[in-house]
């Protein structure tokens, strides 16, 4: 199983709250019980400490979607590289997919055989990086059609989460699917004990079951004729047309 030391959430203006907060809580919530700073009962693994940070692309505030400043603990350079790089969703990731920063990284990452888990509209992003290739993906209804469009295999139905350990890529649909996606990944790589504690702490586990310890998450309903409105209206700010 791949070893992960070091987490990175990346931020950016007008990220969600949803998207970013959350899986950096959960996995700050792994680094504890991974360090055994909470430990309901007697682990048999020792305990390890893994590295948990909010970078940013720019020094200073990320002011998110809704308003919400946070200041990060870092700001990426071009040398850094984490086990694990997540990308959240939000309505500043349309301008995010044409920002070469952010592409640089994702692609960085992907070139040393990183894991890299994204959200919602984020995933957007990755697809843009180039990432992808033919791997099937979830994200929000909103980016499906656009993505589809440009070649990125987005399955329907559509499910909360799908993980793809051996491309070193986890997906995750919208901000309702983040906790139990993230919980999951946890589970994944660190262990069915580790998650099953991370899944207690957020209730994760009471709310999805058991299915926090596989690959694929829960199918999405679907509402053909609520999905294009969305596509129409959130389209050309989460993947707008790139320069020709």
């Amino acid at each position: 199983m791949t070893e992960i030391q070091s987490v990175a959430v990346v931020g950016y203006e007008s990220c969600s709250e949803q998207d970013t907060i959350t899986p950096l809580e959960i996995f700050k919530g792994a680094q504890m019980v991974l360090a055994g700073q909470i430990s309901p009962w007697p682990r048999s693994e020792p305990a390890r400490n893994i590295d948990v940070k909010f970078v940013s692309l720019d020094p200073g505030i990320v002011k998110m979607q809704m308003g919400t400043q946070v200041v990060a603990d870092a700001v990426l350079t071009e040398n850094d590289l984490f086990d694990l790089l997540y990308i959240p969703g939000g309505v500043g990731s349309g301008k995010m997919t044409l920002d070469d920063r952010m592409l640089g990284t994702i692609r960085r990452h992907h070139e040393a055989g990183k894991i890299i888990a994204a959200n919602c509209s984020g995933v957007g992003i990755l697809h843009r990086a180039g990432i992808l290739g033919s791997n099937p993906v979830t994200c929000v209804a909103a980016v499906t059609r656009g993505m589809r469009e440009e070649g990125t295999t987005v399955p329907q139905p559509r499910k909360m989460w799908l993980g793809l350990p051996d491309q070193k890529l986890w997906t995750t649909t919208g901000s309702y699917g983040v906790n139990g996606s993230t919980v999951a990944l946890v589970a994944h790589y660190w262990g069915r004990e580790v998650g099953t504690i991370v899944a207690m702490m957020f209730d994760t586990l009471g709310g999805i079951g058991e299915q926090i310890f596989n690959e694929a998450g829960p199918e999405f309903y679907y509402h053909p004729d609520l999905e294009p409105l969305f596509q129409d209206f959130f389209q050309p700010m989460l993947l707008p047309e790139q320069a020709k």
